[in-house]
């Protein structure tokens, strides 16, 4: 089930509307941010609470985290538009199968069937399962300069630890 022009069409219209919708929220949120900096009026944060440093620093990674996203989803819809351009659009690009028109519907700039993007964040889980392997406490490490706080306190003792009596003489 090839897709149509017409269909092809219809799929760049709706993401070049997705794209402007990006640009110019990010272009509004830059603008928003710019204008909340120069109603605070504040120079240095010296003067400023801990807690009111905490959630400005809280809003920030949660602006990041959306920008980060927005940029991730934008470079999507650019391939997905060149891919438009070479007539390649709809086609996966791992196993050149047609992906599926309701899969495209749902999320235009899919360059992948339901099934190869499923391998794919299957292998992405076992990468990070491996990883996560190798930090793990106790036992032989493969790296030995990874080292754990319990490594380190049981190896030089708890250093929040108030010196007894006879620690204080076998200084003298």
């Amino acid at each position: 089930m090839t897709l149509s022009n017409q269909e092809i069409q219809g799929f760049k219209k709706t993401l070049l509307m997705q794209k402007k919708e990006i640009l110019e929220n990010g272009s509004a949120e830059h603008k928003e941010n710019n204008g909340l900096a120069e109603e605070t009026g504040d120079l240095t944060s010296y003067d400023n609470h801990f807690a009111d440093l905490a959630t400005e620093l809280d809003e920030r990674e949660k602006d990041i985290t959306i920008e980060d996203a927005a940029r991730e989803r934008l470079e999507l819809i650019n391939t997905a538009l060149d891919r438009i351009r070479e007539g390649n659009y709809g086609i996966c690009v791992d196993t050149g199968e047609q992906i599926d028109r309701e899969r495209l519907e749902a999320i235009p700039y899919a360059i992948r069937t339901k099934e190869a993007q499923d391998r794919l964040e299957d292998r992405k889980e076992g990468n990070k399962s491996e990883t996560e392997a190798s930090f793990a406490t106790g036992g032989e490490r493969e790296d030995a300069r990874i080292r754990t706080v319990d490594d380190l306190q049981e190896e030089h003792g708890n250093s929040t630890r108030i010196p007894s009596s006879e620690d204080e003489r076998s200084d003298d």
